[in-house]
């Protein structure tokens, strides 16, 4: 599969684009990010999820987290939870739930434990669909701040970025992990566009 993801930063019609070019075979929306301590709902996130629902995409979202405790990731995960069931009507995304890692409060040395606990707490909210709530960041990302063994052991999903190589390295180097997709672009006919590989979840 090809996926794009979308956020503020994409044209308001880039879905029925998308559609209607048969570019896409699935988009992951950011629904939000956590803004001066406070999660925030992503200003394109209601017209592109309506659109691929209407286009009939299938879609995940994502969040961007900001957390710097283990209480600040249950703040998002709550307000992830209560602004789904609020938009969504409940339904669970089909591509998923990413936890998307990038920002410096998250990139930290006891980071680990918090998501992979936070992950846990909402498995056991989204029990049929625990298999599906993963983890988005970069190849050194994983390397870093995440334990290979115990996202191996947990089945824990990945999406890595990692553009401008030939292959995904870290499904190279930890075929033993659950490899969701892989982004290896940030551009795409000329806009700037994040496309991923998609292997399924």
């Amino acid at each position: 599969m090809k996926v794009f993801d979308l956020s503020e930063f994409q044209p308001d019609d880039r879905v029925y684009t998308l559609a209607e070019e048969h570019d896409a075979d699935g988009v992951i929306l950011k629904l939000g990010e956590t803004l001066s301590g406070t999660p925030t709902l992503d200003p394109k996130f209601e017209t592109f999820v309506n659109d691929a629902i209407e286009n009939k995409l299938p879609y995940g979202i994502y969040y961007v987290s900001h957390a710097r405790s283990m209480d600040d990731f249950m703040q998002e995960a709550n307000w992830i939870n209560d602004t789904m069931y609020d938009l969504l009507g409940g339904i669970f995304p089909s591509l998923g739930i990413w936890w998307d890692m990038e920002v410096p409060s998250v990139c930290r040395d006891d980071v680990w434990p918090q998501l992979r606990d936070v992950i846990g707490t909402q498995q056991s909210w989204y029990d049929a669909n625990k298999d599906k709530i993963g983890i988005y960041a970069g190849y050194s990302y994983f390397n870093q701040y995440c334990d290979m063994n115990e996202l191996a052991y947990y089945a824990i999903p990945v999406w890595v970025a990692q553009y401008g190589y030939h292959e995904n390295s870290l499904k190279a180097e930890h075929p033993e992990l659950k490899h969701a997709g892989w982004q290896y672009a940030d551009s795409y006919e000329g806009m700037s566009q994040d496309v991923s590989e998609w292997y399924g979840i």
